[in-house]
């Protein structure tokens, strides 16, 4: 089960494809790709997006000691497959407390990672930064440069495999994470993946403005 489908960069309500157009519609921002958040099944939708997401579905692979999965969603529609797709886990932060982290796959000009960044543009403007984050996504070193976000998180961005990679944590100290050596795995590459695995409560943050 899925929630009613909503803009990826503000959560606004859609207006469906019609007779004059293909696309769903966003009030504020025009042309763009809906995005669903899955309410239950989440072991079942990833296992569908890694058959039919048009980006990678990322995975920490191991998961971090103690994490489960807090949340699923994706951007696109039946007839284009996704053009984004979310992955949030849950666990203890390194210093503390409980964290959640999700990463998001997408092509330029979705919005869904930005939103959740706390950007009010669709993509990253400028990394004039040294990266200050770096890990393996898909068995490539990553460079992840950080990104000014509200205070309660921590947001970085890079790319892999011809798209943006974000990575967003929630609080912002639960960045130390990264640096661990955090190793991300396309699950369209091996479905059995998810085997690894553990399900637990929904978060709150795929839903986050």
């Amino acid at each position: 089960m899925t929630a009613p489908p909503v803009c990826p960069a503000c959560l606004g309500g859609l207006a469906p494809p019609d007779l004059w157009s293909d696309r769903w519609r966003c009030e504020s921002h025009g042309d763009v790709e809906p995005f669903h958040e899955a309410r239950s099944s989440r072991e079942q939708v990833l296992r569908n997006l890694g058959r039919t997401s048009q980006v990678p579905v990322w995975l920490p692979s191991p998961m971090p000691v103690h994490w489960f999965v807090s949340g699923v969603g994706w951007a696109g529609d039946e007839r284009t497959g996704a053009h984004a797709t979310a992955f949030a886990a849950s666990g203890p932060s390194p210093v503390g407390g409980p964290a959640e982290m999700v990463l998001v796959a997408e092509i330029p000009r979705v919005g869904l990672g930005s939103r959740l960044a706390g950007l009010a543009v669709p993509d990253p403007e400028r990394l004039d930064e040294v990266p200050e984050a770096k890990i393996e996504a898909a068995g490539h070193p990553t460079a992840l440069w950080p990104i000014a976000a509200p205070p309660d998180r921590a947001a970085f961005v890079g790319e892999a495999l011809g798209v943006w990679l974000w990575c967003v944590l929630w609080p912002a100290d639960a960045a130390l994470l990264l640096l661990e050596h955090l190793v991300m795995e396309d699950l369209r590459d091996d479905p059995r993946l998810v085997d690894q695995l553990l399900f637990g409560a929904a978060g709150s943050h795929l839903s986050i403005r």
